[in-house]
């Protein structure tokens, strides 16, 4: 007899639908030759180091680096009975085989490997690979299993990205927490990991070029001018030295030139015209869903991969948690079956999108989006064969992104019609841009997100620097040499902004492409496609950050706290903040993944990592330096780093009195 575990109920109970098993059993589903059962995520986690040895339980600098010999697991308590079916089905006497049936991918590859060990079991194992849920799609998958030892690579680096992650959270937490006591009693642990700090290392950076910024006032020119098809604005510039020059430092140099130009007539010098095509947007993966759904709805990254979660269950899209924004050739030509569903759905504002696909069939999606190198463990996000009925709210929101996006795949470009005017004045130049749609193309039918003007003034955090601006609609139809009247001249004050706060978007848009500033090329390459954690981590992450009160939600940006800011400046070890640490792990993990790298010699470089570490917070200075007593209780006060770069403050540890302060020059020193 087979044995199947998948990752979730609902998983488990689509897998045996599609196989024919008969019931809905609570934990096991049985018939046909078959068992079926599941995980609930995680049923199985690393002991804590006082499981190993209660001398490891005190958190002391003589307790570190720890370093087990072999590392040991226990089921979780909440979901200890599900762990117990499934070890008692692992092990009963008529299961021959065993089909790992969990996600695709190196977390699911580590779940199910979790609990086979603690398990006992040795019985042999296929492994079964699917992207989709639908009935087809599984015994497709089902049809296609390879031997579980075809996945070892993958297996090999699920355990020592899992292990790795425990030697280095444990121990940097530890002695990073005993390095911010060694002054005095601190508040809480001081929680240090391999992709937490580094993306709260971002946040950080981020604030305090915000609060470091000292906005400098500009001026520009600008001008309307009248001609016989209508009025339009330009804005003054220069070149020198191949640079263009558009401000002024002082408002006297463009109140000069004003009235030097005043009354003056104008001409213009050159009027060109052009026409951009934009090609549609590749598909989604989880990432990029993620960042439009929190600009669009303001969507958390974790609700936004819960309700696409969900959607897959449901058997509505196809895997959520991917990295790739392409289909592979077996995928594409499963799309027709895709737009099928999209015509018997419920978005009716499709329709005539997709009856005008039924003009043109048969279609077929570009080269773009199809590409079997650029799918790795899962294709891009798509709808699938079964049509969508009865959704409603936020699901309903998340699904018509992705079938937008997937449909507008079949469209024409987006065709734009782009006119640049240079208008003279007394041998001074103005310039304007104006910009016109001339065919909507794929965009009618996933229209880009505009932000209104409205929702960008509440928003002080969006504020950016002036530029060239576009004319609304068409430009008057002008031609070299024609005369203008010059209508009026206007300084315009300015000034320049500092970088605006990260919203959800925005973090997780910096957390995929944190790496590409690396020198090393390999650990770029390793990072092209994950970045700080995976799509699938990214989400926890951030609510992690924000549990631990390293970072706060507000509306719709991410703030780090004092916590955050002192952790991340006060923290002497560059390795932790900066994401080479990812890098350098991604790109090995990746060779053990192939079969091209050694599992051994991987840990045991980063037990070497581990130890460094340990060594350099402990003979780190303490962040924190005695001050003078209390004026309200007479306790030593402890002068701590301020939230503003170089500025400091003196607190008392007794009755949290709070004044600012400043230490002395080679006390200052000290503390970082």
């Amino acid at each position: 007899m087979r044995l199947i575990i998948a990752e979730k109920p609902s998983m488990g109970r689509a897998l045996a639908e599609a196989l024919g098993l008969p019931g809905r059993g609570r934990s096991l589903i049985e018939g046909n030759g078959l068992v079926v059962t599941w995980c609930v995520g995680h049923l199985v986690e690393a002991l804590n180091p006082e499981g190993y040895d209660p001398a490891w339980k005190p958190w002391r600098w003589d307790r570190l680096p720890i370093f087990p010999e072999a590392f040991r697991y226990a089921p979780i308590p909440q979901t200890k009975e599900q762990f117990d079916v499934v070890a008692r089905l692992l092990n009963r006497e008529d299961i021959t085989e065993v089909v790992n049936a969990t996600d695709a991918g190196r977390e699911g590859e580590l779940i199910f490997d979790l609990v086979y060990r603690l398990a006992g079991c040795t019985k042999p194992v296929q492994r079964f690979w699917t992207s989709s849920l639908t009935p087809e799609a599984v015994r497709e998958a089902y049809g296609a299993m390879k031997p579980g030892e075809a996945y070892a690579g993958l297996r090999d680096a699920a355990r020592s990205r899992q292990e790795a992650d425990w030697l280095v959270g444990i121990n940097a937490t530890r002695a990073q927490t005993l390095r911010m006591r060694r002054a005095g009693p601190e508040e809480g642990v001081w929680s240090v990991g391999r992709v937490q700090t580094p993306t709260l290392a971002l946040l950080v950076r981020r604030e305090l070029e915000i609060r470091n910024f000292r906005p400098q006032p500009f001026w520009t020119l600008r001008a309307r001018f009248a001609h016989p098809e209508g009025t339009y604005e330009g804005r003054w510039f220069k070149e020198v030295d191949g640079q263009t020059v558009e401000r002024f430092t002082t408002e006297e140099e463009a109140r000069a030139l004003a009235a030097r130009l005043a009354g003056k007539p104008g001409k213009i010098r050159s009027a060109t015209g052009r026409t951009e095509k934009k090609k549609p947007e590749l598909l989604y993966d989880l990432t990029t869903l993620q960042k439009e759904a929190n600009k669009r709805f303001g969507f958390t990254a974790e609700g936004t991969l819960a309700l696409a979660q969900s959607l897959y269950e449901q058997q509505l899209i196809s895997y959520p948690r991917t990295s790739s924004r392409h289909l592979t050739e077996a995928d594409a030509a499963k799309a027709p079956h895709w737009i099928k569903a999209l015509a018997q759905g419920q978005l009716a504002e499709l329709q005539p999108f997709l009856d005008d696909l039924r003009k043109r069939w048969p279609v077929k999606l570009d080269k773009r989006f199809v590409n079997d190198k650029e799918v790795e463990d899962h294709a891009a996000l798509v709808p699938t064969e079964k049509p969508a009925r009865g959704l409603a709210g936020d699901e309903l929101r998340i699904y018509e992104l992705i079938a937008r996006r997937f449909l507008a795949a079949y469209f024409p470009d987006r065709v734009e019609a782009k006119t640049t005017i240079i208008t003279e004045v007394d041998g001074e130049t103005f310039k304007t841009t104006g910009t016109v749609v001339k065919e909507e193309g794929w965009s009618a039918v996933d229209p880009p997100h505009r932000k209104k003007k409205a929702e960008k003034a509440a928003d002080p955090a969006e504020a950016e620097e002036e530029g060239d601006e576009e004319a609304e609609g068409g430009l008057p139809a002008v031609k070299k040499g024609e005369a203008v009247e010059v209508a009026s001249l206007h300084p315009k004050e300015g000034k320049t902004t500092p970088p605006k706060r990260m919203s959800e978007g925005d973090l997780l848009a910096a957390m995929q492409g944190a790496g590409r500033e690396l020198d090393d090329e390999a650990l770029r390459g390793a990072m092209r496609d994950c970045g700080l954690g995976t799509p699938a981590t990214r989400a926890n992450m951030i609510e992690t950050l924000i549990k631990r009160a390293y970072i706060e939600r507000k509306r719709n940006v991410l703030l780090p706290t004092d916590k955050g800011i002192r952790l991340i400046e006060g923290l002497p070890s560059e390795a932790l903040r900066s994401a080479e640490l990812t890098g350098s792990w991604e790109a090995r993990l990746e060779r053990m993944r192939r079969g091209e790298e050694s599992r051994g010699a991987f840990m045991a470089d980063i037990r070497g990592f581990v130890s460094s570490i340990v060594t350099e917070l402990q003979d780190a200075p303490a962040p924190q330096i005695h001050g003078g007593p209390c004026p309200q209780c007479g306790q030593p006060m402890r002068i701590l780093p301020s939230t503003r770069r170089g500025e400091f403050v003196n607190r008392c540890m007794a009755c949290r009195h709070v004044e600012a302060g400043k230490p002395a020059p080679a006390q200052a020193g000290a503390s970082r």
